[in-house]
């Protein structure tokens, strides 16, 4: 019930900016999404301080095993973690208008692509083919994959590793292709993230 009351407190929020964007001040678009979040998060925590809850249920079905899905004291972290999403989104944009900007710039080479429309994505997509193939870089990044085996992966509920060591886990399916022999797993998440990331700005 709970779920329908809060989602769309930010769904309207967005969606009326949207539709009445020719009218509504665009600045005042942080300020409409700010007051829905905070008023979706105060609408959650009210039953627990006023004690109808014990804790802060999820919105959806989970397969929690703790009694507890959600400590309070999760929270903090939980905002730390948006707030270095939003700033990677925001450092993704940057990055992708720095490309753009860059090759409209060189006006010999943006003459020669529009001529050529199809030789950015092709030059593209071999430069990413051959940086993620399997027995060269891609073997450090899980390039055995696919996007969805790789999101498969990311989100099952599998330890990969002891004390940070990647032998000393036997690992299941899919999980094996984020092992390396030389590598930590950290490693291994660590390029998988920074390649796709400039990877995906530049596609």
């Amino acid at each position: 019930m709970s779920q329908f009351t809060v989602l769309p407190c930010v769904a309207g929020v967005l969606f009326s900016i949207e539709a009445t964007s020719t009218f509504f001040a665009v600045r005042n678009y942080w300020r409409g999404f700010l007051a829905a979040t905070v008023s979706a998060f105060f609408f959650r925590l009210l039953p627990v301080w006023t004690g109808d809850e014990e804790t802060i249920t999820a919105l959806f079905k989970t397969r929690f095993r703790f009694e507890f899905p959600f400590n309070l004291q999760e929270l903090p972290a939980f905002a730390v973690v948006g707030i270095a999403c939003g700033l990677g989104g925001a450092l993704f944009v940057y990055l992708n208008r720095l490309i753009v900007q860059f090759i409209r710039n060189q006006k010999t080479v943006n003459k020669f692509l529009m001529k050529k429309r199809l030789l950015y994505p092709v030059l593209v997509t071999v430069l990413i083919s051959t940086l993620t193939f399997p027995p060269g870089l891609g073997q450090f990044m899980a390039g055995k994959l696919t996007q969805a085996e790789t999101l498969e992966t990311l989100f099952d509920n599998w330890t990969w590793t002891k004390h940070g060591i990647a032998e000393e886990f036997d690992y299941i399916g899919h999980s094996q292709a984020w092992i390396h022999p030389q590598v930590n797993v950290f490693v291994t998440l660590g390029l998988f993230v920074f390649m796709k990331f400039w990877m995906s700005a530049l596609a």
